[in-house]
């Protein structure tokens, strides 16, 4: 029976066939060692890994001899590395639960490249989903969060996702498979085996057919997830335009919604922006306040007049300064100028183009400097006779917050010379006098 269900996972949700050749996941445990013996069942090529997080002394190193006499026994070659996880913790500053799987991850794709291995395989089971959706549902999730734990996901499969953990046990059991049991398993101080160890236990006190209840819940809501991701979708494509390096959600569009929350949650839960987040986002469009900024680990979010801007977190090394020499006849970072320095002005036209500047070369002084536009900068606007703060000047033309932030600067010594892609200075403009011209031209 068990063969039977694994056989059709493996096939049908896991796209796996026998030509394929798995790495898979071994720690030891009934799940996993019976998921190596199923695989071999199948014909399956497989191969094997095993994670020494060095976390309970002998009972590791018990683990790592098991699974290397399970392997040379059984023909299968295997890898094994040893990790200081209790360093690499406190290093990152995260819990051991999230180093180990960090560790054990990052490791893993390099194997798949190494051993050559099309799939990672791991021992997930029925039971695993069902907490799986506990501790989405404790941390804080969305719909998709509550959808249990797919057979597939790219490369990694988990071809045990139709079995029970009693089932795999029994199975070990009855065909004479040895597998060791991870006392740590029974330490409800990690929050996944809490909800293993007790609180499911009272669910199938009040409820004996807990664990199927819970597994067609599951299913009803991977359907109407698939439903809304498919209206998501939709709306997405009506919230969402992508400009140069950024993402602008047009709040006009966002208050049409009759619950604009949830439709934030969804379109920004990828980049990183939890339901706490989101919800100030909302608070703040409904108060009218332009200016704010929000944040995830890696992106932030400015609410503007019409837009919610949404732009990666960049490192300060990217805000310059940059040089140009006088040798230099090309920059790429952090914008792409080509630059023409010894244009004979006799008969030059000048161009109106406000990428292009165009400065009487016999003023400048190399190297230029590029850089970030920063409070108190001013310049002469060509055209006028008096100074301008940059402030004023971007009020002016209608700048957004995040097009400030990214406003570039070109000097000549101390002088703002350019506003790059908006304006040059007067005091460097071409005139009747002009014997070089010096043209600098914007790539966007």
């Amino acid at each position: 029976m068990i063969r039977n269900i694994f056989s059709s996972y493996l096939k049908e949700q896991c796209g796996v066939d026998k030509q394929q050749k798995v790495l898979v996941a071994l720690s030891g445990g009934a799940d996993s060692i019976a998921l190596l013996h199923l695989l071999l069942h199948e014909g399956i090529q497989v191969c094997a890994a095993h994670c020494n997080f060095t976390l309970r002394g002998e009972e590791s190193d018990a683990d790592e001899d098991f699974v290397t006499t399970e392997c040379r026994k059984l023909g299968v070659e295997l890898y094994v590395k040893r990790f200081d996880t209790t360093e690499y913790a406190k290093d990152k500053g995260i819990s051991i639960e999230m180093a180990a799987r960090d560790l054990r991850y990052s490791w893993f794709q390099e194997l798949m490249i190494s051993a050559n291995a099309d799939f990672l395989a791991t021992g997930h089971h029925k039971d695993d989903s069902v907490e799986t959706f506990f501790l989405n549902l404790l941390r804080g999730t969305g719909i998709k969060g509550l959808t249990g734990i797919k057979p597939r996901t790219d490369k990694l499969i988990r071809p045990m996702l139709g079995i029970s953990r009693k089932e795999i046990e029994l199975y070990c059991r009855e065909n004479g498979i040895a597998f060791r049991v991870d006392a740590s398993n029974m330490d409800s101080i990690y929050t996944r085996n809490k909800i293993r160890n007790e609180i499911i236990p009272l669910f199938k006190e009040i409820n004996p057919s807990f664990n199927q209840t819970m597994e067609e819940n599951i299913q009803r809501l991977a359907q109407v997830n698939q439903y809304f991701e498919n209206s998501v979708s939709s709306i997405k494509e009506e919230l969402i335009v992508e400009q140069d390096n950024k993402v602008l959600i047009s709040l006009s569009h966002v208050t049409r919604f009759t619950d604009p929350e949830l439709v934030l949650f969804e379109v920004l839960h990828p980049y990183g922006f939890n339901a706490a987040v989101v919800k100030e986002i909302v608070e703040c469009i409904s108060q009218g306040v332009s200016g704010k900024q929000f944040f995830s680990k890696d992106y932030r979010i400015i609410k503007d007049r019409f837009n919610l801007i949404l732009l990666p977190i960049e490192s300060k090394e990217e805000d310059g300064p940059f040089y140009i020499n006088l040798d230099d006849d090309n920059l790429q970072k952090p914008v792409s100028i080509s630059l023409l320095k010894d244009i004979n002005a006799e008969n030059y036209k000048i161009e109106k183009d406000s990428a292009v500047a165009q400065f009487d070369a016999d003023l400048l002084s190399y190297p230029l400097t590029l850089r970030r536009w920063k409070q108190g900068d001013v310049f002469r606007p060509l055209g006028m006779k008096h100074f301008k703060k940059l402030s004023d000047f971007f009020i002016d033309i209608k700048l957004s917050i995040a097009d400030k932030e990214n406003a570039w600067l070109l000097l000549s010594g101390d002088d703002v010379i350019w506003v790059v892609g908006y304006r040059t200075d007067d005091r460097y403009k071409i005139t009747s006098k002009t014997k070089k011209v010096a043209k600098f031209t914007l790539h966007q």
